[in-house]
């Protein structure tokens, strides 16, 4: 008997878990705020995705904002539920100007009290909860478009400072290449043509890194506006590479989370609402019955009576049968549309995995093939230029490519980052790729 009771003890015990489970798996449009933790950033620190999203989670007035829109919500459901107030009304009657005195008066008091037995009070809360619902939904939805804005704004700044980088790599290589021009034109090995086109490139690469610096300033203007409007100057700890294999595998499986993209979970939240204002519109077209009882003096002979009385309108019609017609009507439009949007959204989650699958690999071969093969062509062709075996226009291509193709990576990596933000707007669930989250 005490083995069969610790069974179904285990047995209860693994339906919570696998319940707790689901319910974790079904978490949709959860923007990854945490407000527990304070993040500092100073000038000389530097600041990961992670920091950037508690400072926003701590000081961001639009998350503060939605904390009221859920209470503005919920005071309408307990307004739903209030009764009506009762009605006191009093009756003089038989008063006249021949009756010195109201002798021949009747006073009547009563106390009215107007009830909804037919569940209509229920019905009206219904309708509040699923309004909640909707209002919740729009909540968690706005939370998590402004976590997406800090994800974007983020990793701009990231791909402009490493845009600062990579100008700064082109300005050092245009200035070895004007050193080494200008020594050999002193000893007559080279044209001055070459120095000119040599000081061209390096004007321009300055021009690149003077563009690019302010560009950091204005995006990271952008980025402290989430929680305050202070620069600090920070560098963003990121090496915007994704863990690519973790990526592909969920980009794998994001084709079953087309239930919880915004539009699906949007209409299921209409259709709800509309099931209960349908029941409400049933409920309403039957009649509230009021109650009142009081009392009746006649001053004539000084008696009283008691009185009591029920009244409720008469159902010889339904006067609420064009409403419940119209919500019948918008419910089965919505069931269409329900199978619209599955369609709808199961295309655009294949198509965005399918792009996103074309830049991993894209990046690959960048990263593994182009660039190190523009690398060593650049330093080839720069050992071969020392020792006057080609001519300037050769290195400068060489120079071109390999700045052009570390540009190139640098833009991939921020187009797969963005590529990132799109399917978790679509799905509404973070996707976690990278090292440091």
């Amino acid at each position: 008997m005490k083995g069969n009771k610790l069974l179904i003890l285990a047995s209860l015990v693994m339906i919570v878990i696998l319940m707790s489970a689901n319910s974790q798996a079904e978490s949709f449009w959860d923007a990854p705020f945490d407000s527990s933790k304070a993040a500092i950033v100073s000038v000389d620190s530097t600041t990961s995705l992670n920091d950037v999203l508690q400072l926003v989670a701590a000081a961001n007035p639009a998350l503060k904002a939605f904390e009221f829109r859920i209470k503005a919500a919920q005071s309408n459901l307990k307004q739903v539920g209030l009764r009506p107030n009762p009605e006191l009304s009093t009756d003089f009657e038989e008063v006249g100007w021949n009756a010195p005195g109201f002798k021949e008066s009747e006073f009547t008091i009563l106390l009215s009290q107007e009830f909804d037995p037919f569940g209509q009070r229920g019905a009206r809360k219904k309708v509040a909860l699923s309004e909640i619902d909707v209002t919740i939904l729009q909540i968690k939805q706005s939370s998590f478009d402004l976590y997406l804005e800090v994800k974007q704004r983020f990793y701009s700044l990231a791909h402009a400072q490493q845009q600062v980088i990579l100008s700064q790599t082109a300005l050092e290589l245009a200035n070895n290449i004007v050193k080494n021009i200008t020594y050999r034109l002193d000893r007559g090995a080279v044209l001055k043509s070459e120095l000119l086109l040599a000081e061209l490139e390096q004007q321009k690469a300055q021009l690149s890194l003077d563009q690019a610096m302010q560009n950091v300033l204005a995006l990271e203007t952008r980025l402290v506006s989430m929680w305050s409007g202070t620069q600090t100057g920070a560098t963003l700890s990121t090496s915007m590479e994704p863990d690519f294999n973790q990526l592909q595998q969920t980009v794998a499986t994001l084709s079953d989370n087309i239930e919880s993209s915004r539009d699906m979970i949007r209409l299921r939240n209409d259709a709800d609402m509309l099931h209960a204002k349908k029941m409400l519109a049933a409920k309403e077209a039957k009649p509230t019955i009021t109650v009142n009882g009081g009392f009746k003096r006649l001053q004539f002979d000084d008696s009283k009576s008691l009185l009591f009385g029920i009244s409720m309108p008469i159902p010889l019609f339904n006067r609420n049968q064009g409403e419940q017609e119209k919500v019948e009507a918008e419910i089965r439009s919505l069931e269409y549309e329900l199978e619209h949007s599955r369609n709808e959204a199961l295309a655009h989650i294949k198509s965005q995995a399918l792009w996103i699958t074309q830049l991993i690999e894209k990046h690959a071969i960048l990263n593994s093939l182009l660039l190190p093969t523009a690398d060593n062509a650049y330093r080839t062709l720069q050992e071969a230029y020392k020792a006057g075996r080609v001519p300037y226009t050769q290195l400068l291509e060489a120079e071109r490519s390999l700045i052009d193709i570390s540009f190139e990576h640098n833009d991939m990596l921020l187009a797969i980052q963005e590529q990132i933000i799109t399917l978790e707007q679509a799905t509404g669930v973070v996707l976690r790729v990278d090292e440091e989250n």
